[in-house]
Parts: C-alpha cells; structure tokens; sequence
C-alpha cells in the first residue's frame, strides 16, 4: 500500500534553520483526530495524540504517529539521526508507556530541530519541531514522506489519517469532481467502479491513479461545498468518498457528519435584515428545499405564506392569476392553448433545456409587444402589446410545457422568471429580452415578500445561493472585470464572426489577434473589446454604424452626437489599441504602458466603470460610462456568451 515519494522529497540532508514559534494545544481549537487502518473504514477510530498548532498548521509527535499508523521510527543516539522507515512495523522504544498520553495542555515553545532525518535510508529535511525534547512534525508533511491519506472536516474539525490510502494533497472542489458527482447520481451504485476507474485520472492528476487515490482525493478537499441528500446536507466531498468507499468494499455506507450550516446560513448574513425576517427565513427554508433539491421537476408542492403559493406539478402558479387580471376568459384561455399547440409541440422534441429556453424566447418575441395591459391570452398572434406580467405568465406557462424548472418573480408592476438551465438558476426579463444580470437599474419593492425573495433577496450581486447540479455555492450576478485574463480565444472569436456575418472581411478576421495582444498589453480583457465591437458595428457590417471599416475604428471612438464621423486610425492594430487603452481609461487608474494613441483617454474619469456592466451610464452607480444605451455592458456579455460557445 506504501509508495515512497522520495523523487519529490529526497534530497541532502540538511539542518532546519533554527527559529522558534509558539505552540497552542489542538484540543483548544476543538480539533479532534482519528485515525483509519482498513480501506473499509471511513470513520476511523478516535485517538488522543499530543498535537500542536504551530502558524495554522498541526504537529504531531512523530513517534504517536508511528504507533497509530504502524510505520518505524528510530533514533540513531550516536548520529544524532531520526530514521523513518515505511515499511517497517513500529517498535516501542525502550520504556515507552504502554498507553498514548496527550501532553499538550498549555502552550509551549517550538524550535527547529537540530536532528537529521532519513526516509528508507536516504536523507530528507522536512520542517520538524522539537517542543519539550520530543520531535514534531506537520501532519501533511509526514503524509506524503509516508504515504498515508489525511482529511479534515471543517463541519466537526475531525482530522483522519487513513493508513490504508494513498497521501492526496489538499485540493479545492473542481469541474472534475462536479461531472463526477453527477454521473455518480446519474448512474447510481452499479455505475461506481466504472466511474470510478473513468475519473480517478482526471480528479486526481494522475495518469495511473484508482480508485484508492480517487478517494483519497475526494477527503483532501478543502471546505467542500455542500451536497443535499435525504433532507439534509452534508460536505460533497465527504459524502461521495463515503459512497464509492461502501461500494468498492462492498461495506455499509456511513454518512458523514451534517454540513455545519443550515440552508439559509449559505446566503449572505444581511439577506434577511427587515421587519419580516422570521417569516422570509421560512419561506427560504421552503423554496430552497423544493427548488435545490434533488429533482425540481418532480416535486409534489412548495407552499409558503408571504404571497407566494406553487405546486410545482401542477403549476397552479401565478400564470393564470395574471391572465385573468387582464381580463380574460376560461375560454380566452383555452383559445391561446390551443393556438400554441403545434409550437409547445415542437418545443418538446428539442434536445436541451438550453435549446428550449431560446425557443421560448424567439416565439415571444414574435408574438408580443410590452408595453401594453392586454392578457397574453386575448393578445397572441396580433403582436398584441402585454403588461410584463402577462408576458411573464405566458413564459411561464411555456416552460412547464417544456418540463423545465421555472418559477416567477413579481415587484408592483414587473415580473421575471426564475429559470433552471444549463445547471443554473437564471433570472429571464422577456420584455427586456435576454438574462438579467444586474438588478441595480430596478428600483424593485419587497411588496410580494414571498414571491420575490429570491430575486430580490438572495440572487442580487455577488449573493451566494446553492447549485445542487453541481455541488456547488455559486454567485450570483458577480459583476465582470475589464481587468482580467480573456475566456475566448482568437480561433473563437473569429468563428463567431464568421457565423453572424459571413460575409466579413478577411481583414477584420487577420486583426482579431490584436485584441488579445493589445488587450494583454494593457491589462484589459480583449475578448470583451472584441465583443463590444461587435455590438458597436452590428458584427462588421457597420449598417447603421457611424463609422466605416476603412477608418480602423471599431467602436464608435469619438463618434458623441448623430452625423459625427469619430475618429480615424492608421492601421487596425492602432484603432484596437486605442479601444483598448478607452476602456482601460474606464476601468482603473493605472499609466498606460504603449503610448497613447486614444485621442480621448483624458476625458474619461479614470476607474469610473470597472467592471463591464457600468459602461452603461444607465447601470453606473455615478452615472459615467461609455454609452447611453440602456444594458450597454449587459449586451457586450451576452455577444461574449455566444463567442464562448465556438
């Protein structure tokens, strides 16, 4: 079971420099340690050790831990030399007590050691501690030299080492491990070793890893996130180690300990700071329950008290409370049903949610103005104009003929649908027409407190909200920077452009370059430069655009009142660079790096909009940004989104 790892750690040995720290008793801290020796054995059983905290980290006596984990440790009096050996078994030095005794009760003084230390024989320096004449070394350290795998739940502070695992280092929850659980779910028991075996390389980085280093993997998770499972929650990581181990044993499963918070602790601490904060918790409680939970689609109910009432089945939602506000009839109703028949038809035989959601979209889209105080129901097919309530209640209709989890969310005169695709909750506004990322140009009133928690509550900017698909706690409505590293490549933007116009230059495909390059330059995102010039010249047909491809200006610089030509550059990559160093005007207040050619970078108030969505002046808390146009920053994310997708 032992591999030594002697390539990574191997090396002359040498004394630690000689400093000391401060060491605080682990049982202070409330850190508890087990300790596991079958491949069965997920709990372990408990041990009392003498452990430290030394800097945030924990020390173990290294002869406590060859007793527990059975490994050899010896002292070479004469040498002066510690030699641990692996593969030995551990032999008590001469009248060691026959019972472990945690001596740590106080604070103690730690210095480096002045010992050697060998590792099968070949010399290693790691940091070692001797704290009242006895050797202390970290619990990870001696993990990897040895070869034995260690957790921590951060819901119990239980450490385990487990003697039968091969060492993981820590690690965080990854897009490997999500696919992993939800193929794991997906496929159930019988699927595990498969699965196991499919992903063992890809979680752990290892081309030969199995199973065994998987799970490993899995328990050396740091504060996983949270997994739902038979009405209660508990650390995703801990729970699939916990299942594959039962399974690849052939043991009984054993839950882990509970997630430490409940589900409202996973939203920020303020969310329910108003004089109906004990009512909005249970309503909370209730909603995150049906619409985190396992299947959403085959939910019996979810009832709540503030306003908000829905059978996620049945769908006796707000669709038709809104239809017959508009002055319709049971038999308006059943006329537009009808009417939608061959389309809610169609909608069926699509092949993703994602799919279905930009169906729905279009054939609203078609057939509806807002605007208007007409029923959805009385107003199809005449491109009648609707209240957005209406078009909401028709949408949300539409997605239950889809089958797709949805439901709406309402202010006095507005609605939304709350929407699960593409492994998400996302926020549709239909009369606006595209996914709500920003909610600060709505001036929204909590007057329906239980249809609207989550909208206005929970899924505002950079609030945390649970996403069950993929075990994680997402944010939502995170604004983007213009200061960060590009997510499209060149290759992809020019087959976007391609796609949209396929008549565009070849010039314009040869400069795409340009913005990576310019963009890295100055430290500004240039897929986002490149997405915003796609909004400002209607993707490189320049109809309508005040500007010309001749004049390398690809955004509209200049161009400030109807009938102005803007400005002018040389060559492309000059025009790019002066888009580039305009937004960087925007987004911070650092010196440029090439000379300026942006004949209007010192008309910008510098670090006026950081991120992307304040471009709009209509989104920017201050007012400033680059145009007037209502969700400019919010139309340059979604041409970015479609980039992301060749």
């Amino acid at each position: 079971m032992k591999r030594l790892i002697l390539a990574v750690l191997g090396a002359a040995a040498l004394t630690c420099p000689a400093f000391a720290a401060n060491a605080l008793p682990a049982s202070a801290g409330g850190q508890a340690f087990y300790v596991s020796t079958t491949l069965a054995d997920v709990e372990g059983r408990a041990a009392d050790p003498t452990i430290y905290n030394i800097e945030g980290s924990t020390y173990f006596k290294l002869r406590d831990l060859g007793r527990l984990l059975d490994f050899g440790v010896t002292y070479d009096s004469a040498a002066g030399a510690v030699h641990i050996e692996p593969d030995a078994a551990y032999t008590p030095a001469a009248g060691e007590s026959a019972a472990m005794q945690n001596t740590a009760s106080a604070p103690a003084n730690a210095v480096s050691t002045k010992q050697t230390f060998f590792l099968s024989g070949k010399p290693i320096s790691p940091q070692v501690y001797n704290i009242k004449g006895n050797n202390y070394i970290g619990l990870r350290a001696l993990g990897e030299l040895v070869d034995f795998g260690v957790s921590y739940n951060y819901d119990n502070k239980r450490i385990t080492a487990y003697a039968a695992y091969p060492y993981a280092k820590e690690t965080v929850w990854n897009a490997a491990m999500n696919d992993l659980a939800a193929n794991l779910r997906a496929g159930g028991g019988a699927s595990y070793q498969i699965m196991a075996a499919r992903y063992a390389p890809a979680v752990t980085g290892e081309s030969g890893a199995d199973w065994r280093a998987l799970i490993s993997t899995l328990r050396a998770v740091k504060n996983a996130p949270p997994y739902w499972d038979g009405g209660k929650l508990y650390r995703a990581n801990l729970h699939w180690a916990n299942a594959l181990t039962a399974v690849l044993t052939n043991s009984t499963e054993t839950a882990p300990p509970s997630f430490g918070s409940s589900l409202t602790a996973l939203a920020d601490a303020d969310l329910f700071d108003n004089p109906d904060k004990s009512a909005l918790q249970k309503d909370f409680a209730a909603m995150a329950g049906a619409y985190l939970g396992r299947s959403p689609s085959a939910l019996s109910s979810c009832a709540v008290s503030n306003g908000y009432a829905k059978d996620a089945v049945a769908r006796l939602a707000l669709a038709d409370e809104y239809t017959a506000a508009g002055g319709a009839t049971a038999n308006d109703r059943k006329a537009a049903k009808s009417y939608f028949s061959a389309e809610m038809a169609e909608l069926s035989l699509l092949p993703s949610d994602d799919a279905r959601v930009s169906y729905i979209y279009r054939l609203l889209q078609s057939e509806y103005r807002t605007g208007g105080s007409a029923s959805w129901t009385t107003a199809y097919g005449r491109n009648g104009s609707v209240s957005s309530l209406s078009l909401a209640a028709a949408a949300d209709w539409m997605f239950y003929e889809a089958g797709i989890p949805a439901f709406l969310a309402r202010s006095y005169s507005a609605a939304w649908n709350i929407v699960y695709v593409n492994n998400q909750w996302a926020v549709f506004d239909f009369s606006k027409g595209g996914s709500l990322r920003s909610l600060d140009d709505y001036a929204l009133s909590d007057t329906h407190p239980g249809s609207t928690l989550l909208l206005t509550q929970v899924m505002r900017p950079g609030a945390s909200y649970y996403n069950l698909r993929t075990a994680t706690v997402d944010k939502y409505f995170t604004y983007t920077n213009l200061t960060a590293k590009p997510a499209a490549s060149a290759r992809q933007m020019q087959a976007y452009i391609k796609a949209v116009n396929p008549n565009v230059a070849q010039s314009v495909l040869d400069m795409i370059p340009h913005y990576l390059s310019e963009g890295e330059a100055e430290g500004i995102r240039g897929d986002i430069a490149f997405a915003q010039s796609c909004l400002e010249t209607g993707n490189f047909n320049f109809a309508g655009s005040a500007v010309t491809l001749d004049q390398n200006n690809f955004c509209g610089l200049g161009v400030t009142d109807n009938g102005m030509k803007g400005a002018s550059f040389d060559t492309p990559q000059l025009g790019i660079r002066a888009q580039i160093q305009h937004l960087k005007a925007y987004a911070n207040r650092q010196p440029l790096v090439n000379a300026c050619v942006d004949p209007r970078f010192s008309l910008v108030t510098r670090g006026c909009a950081p991120y992307v969505q304040h471009l709009g002046m209509q989104e920017n808390p201050n007012g400033y940004g680059w145009a007037a146009d209502a969700d400019y920053g919010v139309k340059i994310l979604n041409i970015l989104e479609h980039i992301l997708t060749y």
